[in-house]
């Protein structure tokens, strides 16, 4: 008996050192692997929660839309190429600073300036573990307008306002557009609900107004919980000129 099963270990050896029998995974590799491929689900499940929010993204009277810095073309500014080049740093810096920490960012300067473009490519250039969501200000109002005596519109914005809520990262595109009866009014609660809600996480907000003009439209409990503390995270484009009239 003891000869056979030396030789049976010899045979096992041989057809080892042959590559025609793989060696049996010890309790630590069998561990391992099941640890991997958990971790990859998980992984997984993660990558599609966050990629909701975005798909939840309300664009207004655009297609999605996506922009990056390498997009970002200050020569167009002619003049002011040099103004342009500032204030794409100063983005990117914001975008670096963001990856670390979460807090409020305001975009602002006449129309064409590129505020929405510099906005998207600040979420654009965030890490992948960071949910992200653009909601145009217009779109928003406008649903919530029309959802009053539609209830299949209503569940949708009740959705979409649940996830404007938790994103990570939220844009919030043409704020301070209405006029100042609509501000003082329906929009002005929303976005203080809103605004209230997010506390801890990050709004990019674009804005044809300053911080001056947007105080004449909404109560300064609203405005305390947006316009960021910090001057760095205002980013000022009031002196560039609209480009899409080049």
């Amino acid at each position: 008996m003891g000869n056979l099963s030396e030789a049976m270990e010899k045979l096992h050896e041989f057809a080892l050192s042959k590559g025609t029998l793989k060696a049996m995974p010890t309790q630590e590799e069998i561990a391992e692997k099941k640890r991997l491929e958990h971790d990859a689900i998980i992984k997984s499940w993660q990558a599609q929660e966050r990629a909701k929010y975005f798909k939840a993204s309300l664009w207004g009277d655009e297609a999605e839309r996506s922009f990056t810095f390498q997009d970002w073309q200050p020569v167009m500014q002619g003049e002011n190429e040099q103004t342009a080049r500032n204030v794409a740093n100063q983005a990117y810096k914001v975008m670096k600073e963001l990856d670390g920490q979460l807090f409020n960012v305001m975009l602002y300067g006449k129309a064409g300036t590129g505020k929405t473009s510099l906005a998207l490519a600040i979420i654009s250039g965030l890490s992948e573990e960071r949910s992200k969501m653009f909601v145009s200000l217009v779109e928003w109002r406008d649903m919530t307008y029309q959802s009053f005596h539609d209830e299949k519109l209503q569940q949708k914005l009740a959705v979409i306002e649940k996830y404007m809520r938790e994103v990570d990262v939220l844009v919030l595109d043409d704020f301070g557009k209405e006029t100042q009866k609509e501000a003082k009014e329906k929009v002005a609660g929303m976005l203080f609900r809103l605004a209230d809600a997010r506390k801890g996480k990050a709004t990019i907000m674009t804005s044809n107004d300053n911080a001056v003009a947007l105080a004449n439209k909404y109560d300064n409990a609203t405005l305390s919980r947006l316009i960021p503390k910090n001057p760095q995270h205002v980013i000022a484009m009031n002196k560039l000129r609209d480009v899409r009239e080049v």
